[in-house]
């Protein structure tokens, strides 16, 4: 199951040991300094694979679901690749680079994983209990918000009706989520509004404009629900909107832009 990486392919985990490296080392008072510099790679890794694991993966899943997207010229694939005792091999692959977990799908429990490091190097996630796993979380939680993680966005939740989205998979009517916009951004969007409205454009070619501009999660409950951690990391601050939506994802609008080319049970 393991292989070296080339360094250039290994960069994604890198961003993603950064990422995680970056939210936790300017946080501020002595003892969180002081836990944040205690804290190794793995640990940080694995804090973020633990706590995200109910909201990326569904209890159904089973030995090859699979769903494969494209970001930008790359892809991404997620697939359920082998049962092991009380869990189940879920492996997501970048050009590359393998990260992979064995998870307990009944209690969402991480039970190992591993994955690989910049230098191509084996990485071992170790599952942390509950209460060190709440403080490691509550510290990113508390640097992203000081980062202004809030300053756009203070929520986000699902939209009332289906839309009908089309991605190289084939077409999906798709739930959603979107944000809910702090004062400062509404004003700004109220702004652009009035803008449109002077051009002459109708309130259908408005809502148009709004709807393509902003950011989405598309979601179909025919697609295996396997989110890409990019995607979890992105959204952590919102994180528990992801349980107001069934199924998985098929398009990213806006932040990190994914769209499905491939899943189980999808017929050519």
């Amino acid at each position: 199951m393991l292989r070296k990486t080339n360094k250039k392919s290994s960069k994604v985990l890198a961003c993603c040991l950064a990422m995680v490296t970056f939210m936790v080392a300017g946080l501020v008072g002595k003892a969180n300094v002081l836990l944040a510099q205690e804290l190794s790679e793995e640990v940080k890794m694995t804090a973020m694979v633990q706590y995200t694991l109910e909201y990326r993966f569904s209890k159904d899943l089973k030995v090859g679901d699979f769903v494969k997207y494209q970001l930008e010229e790359k892809t991404i694939e997620l697939k359920v690749t082998k049962k092991e005792g009380s869990g189940v091999w879920i492996v997501e692959e970048f050009p590359g680079m393998k990260i992979h977990l064995l998870v307990d799908l009944k209690k969402m429990k991480l039970l190992k994983g591993f994955g690989f490091d910049e230098k191509g190097e084996k990485r071992v996630m170790n599952p942390m209990d509950d209460k060190k796993l709440y403080e490691v979380i509550a510290m990113f939680k508390n640097k992203m918000k000081q980062q202004g993680a809030y300053s756009q966005f203070i929520s986000w939740k699902k939209g009332e009706k289906t839309e009908k989205i089309d991605v190289p998979a084939g077409s999906f009517a798709c739930a959603y989520i979107k944000p809910e916009y702090s004062e400062k951004y509404k004003k700004q969007i109220e702004n652009y509004v009035k803008q449109m409205q002077k051009q002459g454009k109708s309130d259908a070619e408005i809502d148009t404009e709004i709807s393509k501009n902003e950011p989405r999660l598309y979601f179909n409950k025919d697609v295996p629900r396997l989110l890409s951690m990019q995607i979890a990391m992105g959204w952590t601050p919102w994180i528990d909107a992801f349980k107001e939506v069934k199924g998985g994802l098929v398009e990213s609008k806006g932040m990190s832009p994914l769209k499905l080319i491939a899943y189980s049970g999808h017929k050519k």
